[in-house]
């Protein structure tokens, strides 16, 4: 297996943040930890848009801002994976580097299982005591931690061929995935399932990750073209995606579904990502530093959601109270004094 091509810039090695990924970053976590806690009668209301999935999730044939929260983390991490594998693959060798990114990516996929073992008893979703079968597959208990720690592992092996390759095969993966959705029975798999289901993993939350790492590599990694162009370059990209998204889902059939996770769903979410994106650049063009609360959110996004999850578990499973307005507020404070003092600190807690 040869390496990587791609020549590192001679700043690659430089503990230098990337500030609007921070805190785009930061914005989907605030958003997360929000949106975990508010009660259902505020997420639910009039702002269901941007606080909570439409309603029948599992059937819709539409989606909405909410719905692009799990694919904006996604391509977050994308982004910074060709970036993070060439500085360690440079530092320490190849095979150091690619066994950081197993056990990095093996860590959140093992304690997403955990997380559904607790929380449902077993991987195997069950009717009556018996193993849920649908269109012959067994339905296996899914949710997005698993799906964050798997994508990651899956974009492994595509760091090998180029960008322009890797969205290739990513566009197969995902349209193949489209195809067995409407024919091979896949749509009644997911709707069985949480978050797409495994499948939906695989072939397109995976893809989205491996489109990232793409555009992560071209934007990050590459030494040219310089930094305008490559961000003309991006927002193209973003128009692209975004348009080519809408268009997909005038197609009967490839209605944006972020349950199912069709792909006019992975384009419209990838499309309007990049180009939200655009906000956090342009913030960054301007003050050049990281934004205070904001960027402490987006430092340590792996250990926000597992406290947060661990935080609302205690309360609801083990204390067995209701999530009110009150009870929601305080989480959100303590959560949000965590990352404080961990950013103040200088303490970032990444997996």
């Amino acid at each position: 297996m040869n390496e990587i091509k791609t020549e590192p810039s001679e700043t690659i090695l430089e503990k230098k943040r990337i500030h609007w990924i921070d805190h785009a970053r930061g914005f989907i976590m605030i958003l997360l930890v929000v949106t975990m806690y508010l009660p259902d009668w505020i997420r639910e209301g009039s702002l269901r848009f941007f606080l909570e999935h439409p309603e029948h999730s599992k059937t819709t044939l539409v989606m909405n801002f909410y719905d692009i929260g799990a694919p904006a983390f996604i391509i977050v991490m994308g982004l910074l994976m060709p970036l993070s594998f060439t500085k360690r693959k440079q530092r320490d060798g190849l095979g150091k580097a690619v066994f950081h990114i197993l056990i990095r990516y093996g860590i959140i996929l093992g304690l997403g299982l955990l997380v559904v073992l607790i929380d449902q008893g077993s991987f195997i979703k069950k009717v009556d005591g018996e193993p849920l079968i649908v269109s012959g597959m067994v339905v296996i208990v899914w949710d997005v931690l698993p799906t964050l720690g798997l994508v990651g592992i899956i974009a492994i092996p595509f760091l090998w061929v180029s960008p322009k390759l890797r969205a290739v095969l990513a566009t197969i993966l995902l349209i193949f995935y489209q195809f067995m959705l409407i024919y091979g029975g896949w749509r009644e798999y997911a709707i069985a399932s949480v978050h797409g289901g495994i499948l939906g993993t695989i072939f397109g939350f995976s893809a989205i990750m491996i489109y990232a790492t793409s555009i992560g590599e071209y934007l990050l990694v590459e030494k040219n073209p310089d930094e305008s162009i490559k961000f003309r370059n991006l927002a193209i990209i973003g128009i692209i995606t975004l348009v080519g998204g809408l268009l997909l889902m005038l197609i009967p059939e490839w209605y944006p579904n972020k349950r199912q996770v069709t792909a006019s769903y992975i384009y419209i979410s990838l499309g309007v990502s990049i180009l939200m994106a655009f906000i956090f650049i342009a913030i960054d063009k301007k003050y050049q530093k990281p934004i205070f609360f904001l960027g402490s959110y987006g430092k340590s996004p792996f250990l926000i959601y597992i406290v947060a999850i661990v935080l609302k578990f205690l309360i609801e499973d083990i204390i067995g109270m209701d999530l009110t307005l009150f009870i929601g507020l305080i989480m959100i404070a303590l959560i949000s004094v965590l990352v404080i003092i961990l950013d103040l600190k200088g303490k970032i807690i990444k997996l």
